[in-house]
């Protein structure tokens, strides 16, 4: 597992095997387990952007 981003809009991104994996930096209460996961970086990163959009 390499980091890419320590805190990409709240998330932690990694690469993991073949995909990468974003997750919350904070575990709060009200957060439901969430967490991403594309084949490519940029698709995890919109996938983000969009969350927080919303």
């Amino acid at each position: 597992m390499r980091t890419i981003y320590e805190n990409y809009r709240g998330f932690k991104v990694f690469q993991q095997t073949n995909s990468y994996v974003a997750i919350p930096n904070k575990t709060d209460d009200d957060n439901q387990d969430i967490m991403f996961r594309q084949w490519q970086l940029i698709e995890v990163l919109n996938t983000i952007d969009a969350y927080i959009e919303n």
